[in-house]
């Protein structure tokens, strides 16, 4: 039975990401059916829009460019000083069948990060999706943290998301939907005390998805995704920690809790699948903190 709304469109409330979505111009796009099969959802809504991913020149960023190309996203591949990565990370997608640019920016310079979200709505008229995922990791004892790497952390970490946020909701609320979603980490709830500007800056990310998931609500849904250690960002500095803590070293790997429990530990593409979630599923989920860790919290 319809329903009438307090804005007078009379409609049944929407289940899916597909049906809120606004028709907006897109070159190329192709219309989907409703999907019937669960299977098919992530295909479904997340094919021909635009999706912009900071940091996606190599190593999880590429993988997640990647993943959301495969699943019909036209993907906008942020870098900074990195451009023969990201011109092979633009490579591989096309040359699976994807759309992908490549746009350089330094995403904690707040004039690159409009910029950015500007060149990334003019390619194909929309922006649907932003992923916070470039970051800043220095690994130091706190005693010898300096000003600048305290500043390096803050400022890809937490005003490169602030001021792309504020870039990216102004086409969101034009174009009428949008997620942002942003990459926090296993650091902003363990101790990790060779990162802790890290650690903190990405706390305040959290925040800043909790404070926006309100401000932009009900046209943006802002999530976060807080897996545990992957890809081995701080090339090896913290190994002594994860051995003193049984984690295993190598991407993929297994380890104990304890005698009898073990855990797998995870990979980019775990990540990548909870993005893709993120950025199609019911727009009920709002301002939360997916820990992708494969249980290890509870032990």
């Amino acid at each position: 039975m319809a329903v009438r709304h307090p804005r007078g469109l009379t409609s049944r409330p929407p289940r899916h990401f597909c049906s809120r979505l606004r028709p907006i111009a897109v070159a190329g796009a192709t219309e989907h059916p409703h999907p019937t099969l669960i299977g098919d959802i992530m295909t479904s809504t997340i094919a021909g829009r635009t999706v912009l991913i900071t940091g996606a020149a190599e190593r999880a960023g590429r993988v997640f460019a990647r993943r959301f190309a495969a699943a019909g996203a036209a993907v906008v591949v942020n870098h900074w000083k990195q451009a023969e990565l990201a011109e092979e990370t633009v490579e591989l997608i096309r040359s699976a069948g994807g759309e992908a640019i490549a746009v350089e920016a330094d995403v904690s310079n707040t004039a690159d990060a409009r910029r950015l979200v500007d060149q990334a709505a003019a390619w194909r008229g929309d922006v649907s999706v932003l992923i916070h995922n470039a970051s800043s990791l220095r690994a130091k004892e706190f005693e010898d943290v300096t000003e600048d790497d305290f500043d390096a952390s803050f400022g890809i970490n937490i005003r490169g998301p602030f001021f792309l946020s504020q870039a990216a909701a102004a086409v969101m609320k034009k174009q009428g939907h949008g997620r942002i979603i942003a990459l926090v980490g296993n650091s902003t709830n363990e101790a990790w005390p060779n990162l802790i500007p890290h650690g903190l800056s990405k706390t305040a990310l959290i925040r800043l998805m909790e404070q926006l998931a309100v401000a932009l609500s009900p046209t943006v849904q802002c999530n976060a995704v807080a897996p545990t250690q992957f890809f081995r960002s701080d090339d090896g500095t913290n190994d002594a920690l994860r051995r003193y803590r049984g984690e295993p070293l190598v991407d993929g790997d297994t380890y104990r809790v304890g005698t009898r429990y073990e855990f797998r530990n995870g990979d980019a593409d775990d990540v990548a699948e909870t993005l893709l979630f993120l950025s199609t599923c019911s727009p009920y989920l709002n301002g939360t903190v997916i820990r992708l860790d494969g249980g290890k919290a509870l032990y």
